[in-house]
């Protein structure tokens, strides 16, 4: 029997749960006070404040690397300080969970390399540039919970695919960044029983929703220039759009996934959440790549430097958006957001046609990739566990009995539902069922047929929705008045993550509460460079800017 005790909801988990956190935070955060005791703030004598560091796009980072005019030391160091000043605070988003000990000593190695062998090397994109990473990836000699204190000892010996590729390219891991418990949400969106309840940046009642939550807060916070996250049905998309950020669910096999805690291999996949669709780009390219250990990303075809060549010169006059309708209605604001943005593509040139969905798209979750999800996490999640080192759950049965020991005293609560779907996956036994063999053999080919016929039929470059249909849940046992929603805000992200389709969400405005709405543009398979074009000219069209105005006139009132 597992226990049960740990699974009554409180009014508030961030109250129930903060003796315990506060005793975690103090002991994975203390590396950074470390580290900040140490800095040499040349930039700071140099004339450059830190809020102005943590401010900058890639590409303008790349120039001040290149020239000197800022160093390594000095880029970990900004994003350090504002961790510490602002991320633990009672209204900071407590989106980081573990600092990386080593990242400042990583950036001096950084800085001393450059001046060894003078420029940067060409391709290196990203290097003596820090990043954070979603909990669930690997990083050799840091623990990789997933958010479960029954893996708060697990620190593997080997960094996950992505993390290597940017790590070989002289990036900087800063720390990890906080998730809904082992990604996923069940309704309590980015709350984990290692890291406690992630807050939008925005807004301390509303959370920045699941499963990345960490990643887009911290991102959009200024605590990195970008964050790594996974998406299986919405978990990059989802926080992207309520943090006023950039997120991108990649065509299936892009990136690999191998190093990460599994949800669904079906649909899961690795990607980023940046501050524009430009960075957005620039990471892609240094971390997409061929895996042996991913046979989803075997034998794509790929182009080095593709997605973020053309950007600059991307336009909406000319192309053909199809406006997806069917899921409107949840919020009022969110409608009106899309309203506006739909105009401005208009304006901006684009033909521009209102569509509906047949009726089985809008119910994917419970139909599909719910039964799917059930069905492959266990056999997945086991396999992971298995190559962790000695001393380590081997499966889920044990799994649960570490975390059963572990929260059965009342000190800390485990999301109720994300321990209920633990206990209901021990009987699973469905991933050779006839329906579980139906559904990948048959069903998803015809959703992806139907969708292609729909988009060559109707000559779309690419279809368009709001991200949700409604602002970002408000934290458990907090109220919001300005939170209006009346329908399930997720249905039209399920699209890509079954289809395995192209999507990237841009702020397309923002709505009352000092909300932020996403923009959805999803493409055919393979088109990543098409749908980040489209995204990148939506961002400088006069909705997408404005919409960034708003963002950075928020940024400097912080």
């Amino acid at each position: 029997m597992h226990a049960t005790s740990t699974l009554a909801p409180t009014p508030d988990p961030r109250r129930t749960h903060c003796r315990t956190r506060r005793r975690h935070t103090r002991l994975r955060l203390a590396a950074s006070t470390l580290a900040l005791a140490g800095l040499h703030a040349t930039a700071w004598a140099a004339g450059m404040p830190p809020g102005k560091i943590v401010a900058m796009s890639l590409p303008q980072l790349r120039a001040a690397l290149d020239s000197g005019a800022l160093s390594a030391e000095d880029l970990v160091g900004a994003y350090l300080a504002r961790i510490e000043a602002g991320d633990r605070r009672d209204q900071g988003p407590h989106a980081v969970i573990e600092i990386n000990p080593h990242a400042m000593a990583q950036a001096k190695a950084w800085d001393a390399g450059r001046g060894q062998r003078g420029a940067v090397q060409p391709g290196a994109a990203l290097g003596g540039i820090p990043f954070l990473a979603k909990d669930n990836y690997d990083a050799a000699g840091m623990p990789t919970t997933g958010g479960s204190l029954a893996l708060r000892t697990s620190a593997p010996a080997t960094n996950a695919f992505v993390i290597q590729r940017l790590l070989d390219q002289g990036a900087i891991l800063l720390g990890k960044t906080n998730l809904s418990e082992l990604a996923a949400s069940y309704g309590w969106y980015g709350y984990s029983s290692v890291g406690g309840q992630t807050l939008n940046p925005y807004n301390p009642l509303r959370t920045a929703d699941g499963s990345s939550s960490g990643s887009a807060a911290a991102v959009a916070a200024g605590y990195a220039p970008f964050a790594l996250g996974t998406d299986t049905t919405g978990s990059i998309r989802a926080p992207a759009s309520v943090t006023a950020t950039v997120g991108m669910r990649t065509t299936l096999g892009l990136v690999s996934r191998s190093g990460i805690i599994p949800m669904s291999l079906t649909s899961d996949v690795a990607g980023v959440i940046t501050r524009t669709v430009d960075d957005q780009a620039i990471v892609l390219d240094a971390i997409q790549g061929e895996d042996k250990d991913d046979g989803a990303t075997v034998d794509v075809p790929r182009s080095p430097g593709r997605l973020s060549a053309g950007l600059a010169g991307a336009v909406l006059a000319g192309k053909s958006i199809g406006v997806v309708d069917n899921f409107d209605g949840g919020s009022a604001d969110v409608d009106e957001v899309k309203r506006k943005a739909v105009a401005a593509m208009e304006r901006a040139g684009a033909r521009i046609v209102h569509i509906r969905l047949p009726a089985d798209y809008a119910t994917l979750q419970p139909d599909l990739l719910g039964p799917i999800g059930l069905a492959e996490f266990r056999p997945q999640f086991e396999a992971y566990l298995a190559r962790l080192p000695v001393g380590q759950p081997r499966d889920l049965p044990s799994f649960l009995r570490v975390l059963d020991g572990l929260t059965g005293q009342g000190t800390t609560v485990i999301n109720p539902g994300r321990y209920k779907g633990l206990v209901e996956n021990l009987e699973t036994h469905t991933t050779d069922s006839p329906a579980y063999i139906r559904m990948l053999s048959v069903v998803i080919p015809a959703l992806k047929g139907r969708l292609l016929a729909l988009m060559d039929q109707g000559g779309y470059d690419a279809l368009v929705f709001p991200t949700l249909a409604c602002t970002a849940p408000v934290v458990p046992g907090k109220a919001d008045p300005t939170f209006v929603c009346k329908t399930y805000a997720y249905a039209a992200g399920k699209i890509s993550s079954a289809t395995g389709f192209p999507e990237i969400t841009v702020n397309g405005g923002w709505a009352p509460g000092n909300m932020p709405v996403g923009i959805s543009f999803l493409g055919r398979p393979g088109d990543d460079a098409k749908v980040l074009a489209l995204a990148a000219a939506f961002e400088r069209s006069d909705a997408g800017a404005s919409a960034r105005r708003q963002r950075e006139r928020k940024a400097d009132q912080e």
